[in-house]
């Protein structure tokens, strides 16, 4: 996979820019070259190579156990999802189970990418578990998860 890289074509363009130019689908191509007659062999061949650099990358991807990983993450990480949904919907019984969900919240949120984004359904939700735990009863303007 890493001696083929992502399936795109260099485009030439007319002057020749300081970095190389690429396009990675066939609009791209368009874009860049236009759709006058005048481009059109030159983006068909662009087009045609992309095709055959998309579909190599398709081949090695299965033969490489690529795509069957894709599948796996993606599964798991629709699994882990309904998850943090179910506990941050389900309401804590006690300040343990406040505890138990703020710190899925800061845990989970911590392995995010965008880890300074903040878990809102999760505070919320456990903002208003620790009102009900500690007076007995929610109050009016606590959200609920």
């Amino acid at each position: 996979m890493a001696s083929i890289g992502p399936p795109r074509v260099e485009v030439p363009l007319d002057p020749p820019p300081s970095q190389p130019v690429y396009a990675s689908d066939a609009r791209a191509i368009d874009r860049l070259l236009g759709t006058d007659l005048v481009s059109h062999p030159l983006r068909d061949r662009l087009k045609q190579d992309l095709a055959a650099t998309q579909a190599r990358w398709e081949r090695e991807s299965a033969t490489s156990g690529l795509n069957a990983a894709k599948a796996e993450e993606a599964a798991a990480s629709q699994r882990a999802e309904a998850v943090l949904e179910r506990a941050a919907a389900t309401p804590a019984r006690s300040l343990v189970g406040v505890l138990a969900k703020l710190t899925i919240a800061a845990e989970w949120g911590s392995r995010e990418p965008d880890h300074d984004a903040q878990p809102w359904p999760f505070l919320h939700g456990a903002l208003a578990d620790l009102v009900s735990a500690v007076t007995g009863a929610r109050t009016i303007d606590t959200p609920t998860p």
